[in-house]
């Protein structure tokens, strides 16, 4: 059986004929940007020496006014956020095309300056990472290739969203807390604005209600989706505490973070006196934060599905949603 030639792909091409990739694109693409006559010629000298086919993004934008495209992230302070921003941003820079980064910091009036920008630039598609509802982004979506990634929003349900099942993840991991902790446990969830905090909490509260240790109120705080919001929600909580915490449930691993530093300041061990549960697993925790316990959730997935249904919509195609699955980690 013969071996599978490797797929010949645009830097490939770009480091052939001596140029760049976006010069490579423009002499491709009409309508991107003009290039001398000696460099298109060094690049189509370049596409028939290698047999190069063009990827989906070129033959998908013809008829554009650029390959490039947008994603709008919640957080860029947020290392999961971020590692799934760098995943995607990775495939489309392999593929010759662009990604412009702009953060909303879950503010709809932000997000929706974002998307005038966004608009004012023809992009071919867009990715919202954690994304809130806002005005534009129902105006956009109606003529614009769009993807949700890690959050869905209620009102708008035909858009394609790539993440996992939030209130499945968090009833798993609220059944390993229980088989592991008997003491009181403290729950810091995120906002409730949001679809996946919404979710996960939903999944906390009826599994630990259907084995009949339901968290109490005053154990209870909502937290944004930030260190610092962890920390002073910690703070808050662990001063009113009847009781030590035997664990500190997060609505994901930023609040984490926060609560950590608070029992470290008590001079709590952890994960032995106070055991901590975040939401993520971002890729720092394996370097920086072995005592954390977490769902883990594909961020490389996560990527490779929402590009891979970007270029099912901008060619026209109907896209479904990806659920995919998860880890629970326990590292105590």
């Amino acid at each position: 059986m013969k071996s599978k030639a490797p797929k010949v792909s645009i830097k490939d091409v770009a480091q052939a004929a001596g140029v760049s990739i976006a010069s490579v694109s423009r002499a491709m693409n009409e309508g991107t940007g003009n290039v001398s006559e000696a460099t298109r010629q060094k690049v189509e000298k370049a596409i028939a020496e290698l047999n190069y086919r063009p990827n989906w993004i070129g033959k998908a934008l013809r008829g554009h006014s650029n390959n490039t495209f947008a994603m709008i992230i919640s957080s860029i302070q947020n290392n999961f956020f971020s590692a799934v921003a760098w995943e995607i941003e990775r495939r489309l820079n392999d593929e010759g095309a662009a990604m412009l980064l702009f953060n909303s910091n879950e503010n709809m009036q932000l997000q929706d300056r974002c998307l005038e920008e966004i608009r004012s630039r023809q992009v071919a598609g867009v990715f919202m990472l954690c994304a809130v509802d806002s005005p534009n982004l129902k105006e956009l979506a109606e003529h614009t290739p769009v993807i949700l990634i890690n959050r869905q929003i209620d009102d708008l349900p035909g858009l394609p969203f790539v993440g996992i099942d939030d209130r499945s993840a968090a009833s798993e991991l609220a059944k390993a807390i229980m088989r592991e902790n008997d003491g009181p446990i403290a729950l810091i969830h995120g906002p409730q604005t949001s679809n996946t905090s919404r979710a996960r909490l939903d999944g906390f509260r009826s599994e630990f209600e259907r084995e009949g240790r339901a968290i109490l109120p005053e154990n209870m705080i909502e937290a944004e989706l930030s260190m610092e919001s962890g920390y002073a929600c910690a703070v808050h909580l662990m001063n009113t505490a009847k009781t030590p915490y035997s664990a500190i449930v997060c609505g994901n691993d930023q609040i984490a973070y926060g609560a950590y530093r608070r029992c470290r300041e008590l001079g709590l061990n952890v994960p032995q006196d106070t055991a901590i549960y975040g939401f993520d697993d971002n890729p720092l925790n394996h370097w920086l934060a072995p005592w954390l316990n977490t769902v883990s959730v594909p961020h490389v997935r996560y990527a490779e599905e929402a590009v891979e249904r970007m270029k099912r919509l901008v060619n026209g195609q109907t896209v479904e949603n990806a659920i995919l699955p998860y880890d629970i980690i326990l590292r105590r």
